[in-house]
């Protein structure tokens, strides 16, 4: 055997060798979504006299070459815990602007004083034309209708991938 030969085989072992490593050690690719997915909440309770209020704001603001974002075009909706549609509103924001929706529970009186005056309720954000831009913000809130001071205030929970898909 010539040393050109056992010099080609040592340099050919050692080429798949690194390739392999590199095979080995290297992570799975992720793709970047610049498209975020639309906000999804949780549960809230609604009491007697208070109201529920899903909040949308375009925070958008001129790029450096001046084009302006797109505006915020969504249904503001309100859900109960089985599902049901209780309100909705379509809204198409330019930058800058806000809207809501408000909801306060209708409640039967109680029979016998007994029975929860709650509905357990919740928001979502659904984009008319499948996009949601990234300006746009999303929030709910209970307030509390005779002193208009907000009980709670929630920021959407992280929503990412297949577990949104289809959920409004």
């Amino acid at each position: 055997m010539s040393v050109t030969t056992i010099g080609f085989r040592y340099v050919a072992a050692a080429s798949i060798a690194v390739l392999l490593g590199v095979g080995v050690l290297s992570r799975s690719a992720t793709a970047f979504n610049p498209q975020p997915d639309p906000p999804r909440f949780g549960m809230v309770g609604l009491a007697d006299g208070q109201t529920a209020r899903l909040n949308l704001v375009n925070l958008g603001i001129p790029t450096a070459t001046g084009i302006p974002p797109g505006p915020c075009r969504a249904h503001l909706k309100f859900f109960d815990g089985d599902g049901n549609l209780l309100a909705a509103q379509p809204v198409d924001l330019k930058p800058g602007q806000a809207a809501f929706i408000d909801f306060a529970a209708s409640f039967a009186p109680p029979v016998n004083g007994a029975g929860p005056m709650r509905a357990e309720i919740r928001g979502a954000v659904v984009p008319i034309d499948g996009d949601y831009a990234p300006p746009c913000k999303a929030t709910v809130e209970i307030f509390d209708n005779a002193t208009w001071r907000s009980s709670i205030f929630v920021p959407p929970g992280p929503c990412r991938g297949a577990a949104c898909l289809g959920q409004p």
